[in-house]
């Protein structure tokens, strides 16, 4: 199988993680898409994240019309920080091959990962754009990837899109009709559990 394991906080997941992700599955003929919402994670600060029961939770109630789209757990179960290197770990399987779809704003900043050797050895990177991303740099890291730890990179040119999942919560917090962002169950979630006010 080729499956693309796809992590975040999603805080909340909003449409545009689940455009990218099946944008990614019809792109590279992918079999799954595996969002793994984060625990702990070291680079971003933790102090807005909701529970992750309530984020698992979401992001089951906005896969759960898509065959292709399935939810981990693996990160929330293992606790302290999410390092991606133990996620793809976990996840691999013998006769699968593996993708690890991140933005390219995560990419640039890949060699300081925890354990990065790892990730490049044993996934084949998608990377999407996001913003105004500067191809050049974006080009330059993924020639020293390549020449220094033989990465396997493809640059997937699918904007991520304009919604963040801090819009979403200032939204929220704001009263404004954020329901255009979410699907209509994890808005009723968010609601019925009175999140991000």
């Amino acid at each position: 199988m080729r499956r693309a394991i796809y992590g975040g906080t999603f805080n909340p997941i909003h449409n545009d993680h689940i455009k990218l992700a099946l944008a990614a599955a019809e792109r590279f003929e992918l079999d799954r898409v595996i969002l793994v919402p984060t625990n702990v994670t070291p680079l971003k600060d933790n102090s807005a994240i909701a529970d992750g029961r309530h984020r698992l939770r979401m992001c089951q109630l906005a896969a759960q019309d898509y065959p292709l789209l399935e939810v981990s757990d693996v990160e929330l179960r293992r606790k302290g920080k999410s390092y991606t290197a133990d996620t793809i770990a976990a996840l691999k399987r013998e006769d699968d091959t593996l993708f690890l779809l991140v933005g390219a704003d995560q990419y640039v900043t890949l060699d300081k990962w925890h354990d990065f050797r790892y990730i490049f050895d044993n996934v084949i990177l998608l990377v999407a754009p996001r913003g105004e991303i500067d191809y050049d740099s974006l080009e330059e890291k993924y020639m020293e990837y390549r020449a220094n730890y033989g990465c396997r990179t493809h640059i997937y040119h699918q904007p991520i899109g304009a919604l963040s999942s801090s819009m979403v919560r200032v939204g929220i917090a704001t009263g404004a009709d954020v329901s255009a962002m979410l699907d209509p169950r994890v808005l009723a979630y968010i609601q019925q559990n009175d999140l991000y006010r």
